[in-house]
Order: structure tokens, then C-alpha cells, then sequence
């Protein structure tokens, strides 16, 4: 096997340059407007109570890139998690904040994280994949919940796709005055450059052999990529 590589760390300092540009720089002229967003998307606001405008929705792209970027933490758990979990620096923390953080929470375990020597053993035993507490681990090595993954990454995708121009138009007006809609854009730009790596990373711990050629393929594409590549690598052999 060959020996892993740490991840380029100009594309770290690269992110964690964005990271804080978004914190720091980032348009924020709308913040009554990313709050009711935030709580319409999550259902927590049926009716805009601030009467922005008439009859006032949420940007079908932004619904559509808001609910995206759900499956991004859920594909880095599966990609990072099996390859640290003997690691004195566990991904796992770094994973879980990551669902409201998003690439911000994973750049730190990132910029740390250096290969085992040997490496740990991918995909995991058996064994080691029993318990509630390992239940979302043990489905990533079925076909089952990549699939699900796929298919939703996709459908998300698809809307974005599909919005057409006059939404495309108001999202990038969004995106100059919006800090929700900046930060949630460069988070998912962010997710999106950091996932060939881990990709690759995963793909050689398990010995894939298609990893020169699909690998590659699979990371033109950003979310559904990561999710298909999930669904096509080596697996824990489950059966009894």
C-alpha cells in the first residue's frame, strides 16, 4: 500500500483564509431577513412576520443549497470517521459540530490531522462496528444509506439546477448582501474542495483498485460525487 499524504496545506490555509473572511468580511446588510430564512427553513416560521416584501419566500436555490449542505457532514462522518477512530485526535467532535458549522468545524481536524503509520485498517471489522453508538457507521458500509445519501444529494442538485435564471439572478443579489447566503455558498464550496482528498484518502485505506480513475471522475461533481463514491467503495463485509 502506498503511504498516505497529508492534505495540501495551502488548500488548508486556503479555507481557513475563506473561514474567517466569512466571520470577519462577510455582507451582512439583511439580518432580519437570514433570521426569518433560518426559521422558515426549519419550519419554525410559516408566515414571514416581517413583511419584507408581499407574499416574501426563501430563494429556491438557497432552500435548495440550505438543505444540501445537510448531507455534507453526514458524508464526512463516513469518509473521516472509520480512518481516526483509534486516533488520539478522534473526528468524530470535529464531525458533530460540523452540522452547524460545516467546513469551519472540520478545517481545524484537518489542519492536525497526519496519516497512522501503519495505517488503520479500512474498511473496519465487524467487530468494531456493533452498537447503537456505531449504528450510523455501520449503515455507511451497506449499500443502504449511501444510496439514501445519493438520491437526496441528487434531488438537492437537481433543484439547484433547475431553478432557472430569475432565481439564479436574486441568489447572487443574495449572495452580495447576504451573510447567510455568503457564508452557507463558501461553506459549501468549502465541503465540496476539501472531499477529493478524503476521497482518495479512504479509497486507498481500502484498497480500491478503481480509485485512480473514478476518484477523479467522482469529484467533478460536487455532493453527489462524495455520496456516489460512497456507495461504490469496498465495504465491510456484514454477513454472519
Amino acid at each position: 500500500m502506498q503511504q498516505r499524504h497529508q492534505p495540501g496545506r495551502d488548500v488548508i490555509a486556503r479555507a481557513a483564509g475563506e473561514g474567517g473572511y466569512v466571520f470577519v468580511l462577510a455582507p451582512n446588510q439583511t439580518p432580519t431577513i437570514d433570521a426569518f430564512t433560518v426559521e422558515k427553513l426549519v419550519g419554525l416560521k410559516p408566515d414571514d412576520p416581517f413583511q419584507v416584501t408581499p407574499g416574501h419566500r426563501v430563494n429556491t436555490v438557497f432552500a435548495a443549497l440550505f438543505n444540501a449542505m445537510g448531507f455534507y457532514p453526514l458524508i464526512y462522518a463516513a469518509l473521516l470517521i472509520p480512518a481516526a477512530r483509534s486516533d488520539k485526535l478522534p473526528a468524530w467532535p470535529f464531525v458533530a459540530t460540523s452540522v452547524f458549522l460545516g467546513a469551519y468545524a472540520l478545517i481545524p481536524y484537518m489542519a492536525l490531522w497526519s496519516p497512522k503509520d501503519p495505517p488503520q485498517q479500512l474498511p473496519p471489522p465487524k467487530e468494531e462496528l456493533e452498537g447503537w453508538s456505531r449504528l450510523y457507521m455501520k449503515g455507511a458500509e451497506t449499500p443502504v444509506l449511501p444510496a439514501l445519501l445519493t438520491a437526496g444529494a441528487a434531488f438537492f442538485t437537481f433543484q439547484m439546477a433547475t431553478a432557472g435564471g430569475e432565481a439564479w439572478l436574486a441568489f447572487l443579489k443574495l449572495f452580495d448582501q447576504s451573510r447567510l447566503v455568503h457564508a452557507t455558498t463558501i461553506d459549501f464550496c468549502l465541503c465540496t474542495l476539501l472531499a477529493p482528498f478524503w476521497m482518495s484518502n479512504d479509497a486507498e485505506g481500502r484498497g480500491w483498485e478503481q480509485r485512480g480513475t473514478l476518484v477523479p471522475l467522482l469529484s467533478l461533481l460536487p455532493l453527489v460525487g462524495p455520496a456516489i463514491y460512497l456507495l461504490l467503495r469496498p465495504k465491510t463485509d456484514l454477513s454472519s
